[in-house]
């Protein structure tokens, strides 16, 4: 199962695999982001910090898993068109 998303990832279209990085790039950058709140949360001891960035660790896991599956799903179509 792995070797198959690992072919479908290499023969993805160009455009697709931008769009893929570009989705990755910014779910990193939110997953910075919480990291932030959740180290600021160990400064301040504030329980709502912990729970904002939890929720936004979870936000930035759910975005990356979501670029994943619909630039898949998008070069699969386009494939099965052309």
């Amino acid at each position: 199962m792995l070797k198959t998303l690992v072919d479908k990832l290499q023969s993805m279209e160009d455009k697709v695999k931008k769009v893929l990085h570009s989705g990755f790039i910014f779910s990193f950058i939110v997953c910075l982001i919480s990291t932030g709140l959740l180290i600021s949360y160990e400064l301040s001891a504030n329980l709502e910090l912990y729970y904002i960035g939890l929720s936004v660790f979870r936000l930035s896991l759910f975005f990356a898993v979501e670029f994943f599956i619909c630039a898949i799903a998008i070069d699969t179509i386009k494939k099965q068109i052309c």
